[in-house]
């Protein structure tokens, strides 16, 4: 298994091989590709990001080779961390479309050359945003059963992973999704919570203290009340005061506001991103069948309605995803279900507007 990271040269991409490396998913005999571009100085700092692995890693480091065009790229597991990315002020905004707009022409180029030159089996994780546009691009110029976008694998360990914290145990105990988009229209799945180790009557005690009062419904509209809170006191320089407002709210909100002010704060979040992209990496080079919640092209079905891209849970394995973990009526909250209704709904316009209806 050859391993190619698209964007090498990038935050997120540099961070993603020293994960791959680190956590030995590739072999000293197997191949790891850094791909960037032959213009600027991506070039000559791949090939620098090439000794400093080296360098670092000494005897676990796999093959590394630098392509600096779509043509050459090679690979079984292609990781696409290319293009723009949002800005870290809060006072420089891009919107969703505009980032689409500038990133489209990049999924485009490489989808296409990975059409004609690959071999056919390649894998293909989209990392760069907007997710849901870059796994529709790919779709259409590969087998959409062999693309998968790491939105909501992510979004949904933040959300274990907050749940966790409130619960005093570890992450991996715990069970839950945040699915729909990658973005705005995300809707967190508490229906099919549970914590491993707990009985029956204490995860229905945990869920009713993590709904409280709440509706799935009304997700969507806290999220957007409290993002512009946070982003009047990062404007006003107030970003410690952020950090703790956020923390006070529920799980399933901290899972989305903490990691946007660590972004506009400065930091960014290309530690967290490259850390949980090689996790699903590794779920999915451990040779069996993984349930994984990833933005994948789903056909027309009776609960998902047409043909669209949306964040389901999936089994996947070395050869895929082979089919989503049934979420029709009966089987989430059905409030939950219209929530999530509605998020195809909304990317589906999203992608019409980016000219791929």
């Amino acid at each position: 298994m050859d391993i190619a990271i698209i964007g090498a040269n990038g935050d997120v991409g540099r961070a993603l091989a020293v994960q791959i490396i680190s956590r030995q998913l590739l072999t000293p005999r197997q191949r790891l590709q850094l791909v960037g571009r032959r213009e600027g100085g991506s070039a000559s700092a791949l090939h620098g990001l090439r000794a400093d692995l080296h360098d670092a890693f000494a005897e676990i480091t796999p093959e590394i080779d630098v392509a600096l065009s779509p043509e050459d790229v090679a690979a079984d597991l292609i990781l696409f961390c290319a293009g723009r990315t949002a800005p870290t002020s809060s006072t420089q905004m891009i919107s969703r479309h505009d980032l689409a707009l500038a990133n489209r022409e990049v999924f485009e180029s490489y989808a296409s050359s990975l059409a004609r030159h690959g071999h056919g089996e390649e894998l293909v994780i989209i990392v760069t945003n907007p997710v849901e546009l870059g796994v529709e691009v790919f779709s259409r110029h590969l087998d959409p059963r062999r693309v998968f976008g790491m939105g909501a694998y992510q979004d949904s360990m933040r959300l274990r992973r907050e749940i966790a914290t409130d619960f005093g145990v570890r992450r991996q105990r715990v069970h839950g999704y945040m699915l729909g988009e990658h973005g705005d229209a995300l809707v967190p799945i508490l229906s099919r919570f549970w914590i491993y180790g707990f009985d029956e009557a204490e995860n229905a005690a945990a869920l009713r203290k993590l709904r409280g009062d709440r509706h799935p419904g009304d997700f969507a509209a806290s999220v957007m009340t409290e993002k512009a809170v946070l982003a009047q006191l990062v404007r006003s320089n107030e970003v410690e005061r952020a950090f703790r407002h956020a923390e006070s709210q529920p799980p399933d909100l901290r899972a989305v506001l903490l990691p946007l002010i660590t972004h506009i704060s400065g930091a960014k979040t290309a530690q967290s991103t490259a850390a949980i992209t090689a996790e699903m990496v590794e779920q999915i080079l451990s040779g069996g069948q993984s349930v994984i919640p990833a933005q994948v092209k789903l056909a027309a079905s009776d609960w998902f309605g047409p043909a669209g891209v949306l964040g389901v849970p999936v089994i996947c394995g070395l050869r895929g995803w082979s089919r989503v973990i049934d979420l029709g009526e009966g089987e989430i909250d059905g409030e939950e279900r219209d929530c999530l209704l509605a998020a195809s709904q909304v990317i589906r316009d999203r992608l019409a507007s980016w000219g791929l209806s």
